[in-house]
């Protein structure tokens, strides 16, 4: 009896560990790894919040990573939109695609991007715009998460 009770026991508290362990910090998401470390809304001049910008690092491989997400009432519609990202080294005379900028632009339905830099060390800028119709929403983050 004490044997059953305490591979119970094992089992009870093996099933918990699983239920309470944090959601693994690298898993993917809108095509990005890493650790979402900040998000910045995507407004119009309405204003109407039509998206969200999702910014992760990736410590292990000093990646960053941007999507444009659409809201979800605008995730029901196929319109324009955009993200590009840039670290701090990027010039025209210094055009590397994936490594110091990268872009991504179509009628999407859910989110543009993913869009991915290499940022240890240094700054990043985004810049995502949505369209809904005749109404355009920009966010410009500039030289932000420096490290």
């Amino acid at each position: 009896m004490t044997r059953l009770r305490n591979a119970v026991a094992v089992v009870v508290a093996s099933a918990a560990a699983l239920i309470l362990a944090p959601m693994n910090a690298h898993a993917a998401e809108y095509g990005c790894t890493g650790s979402l470390i900040d998000t910045y809304k995507v407004m119009s001049r309405v204003p109407n919040h039509l998206s969200t910008i999702r910014l992760y690092y990736n410590s292990s491989t000093g990646y960053n990573c941007a999507a444009n997400v659409k809201t979800a009432y605008y995730s029901q519609f196929k319109h324009e939109a955009s993200i590009s990202m840039y670290n701090q080294d990027f010039t025209e005379d210094n055009n590397r695609p994936g490594y110091n900028n990268d872009f991504d632009s179509g009628k999407f339905l859910y989110y543009a991007g993913p869009v991915k830099v290499y940022a240890k060390g240094k700054c990043v800028s985004i810049r995502a715009i949505t369209y809904y119709y005749d109404e355009m929403a920009i966010k410009d983050a500039t030289k932000v998460h420096c490290g």
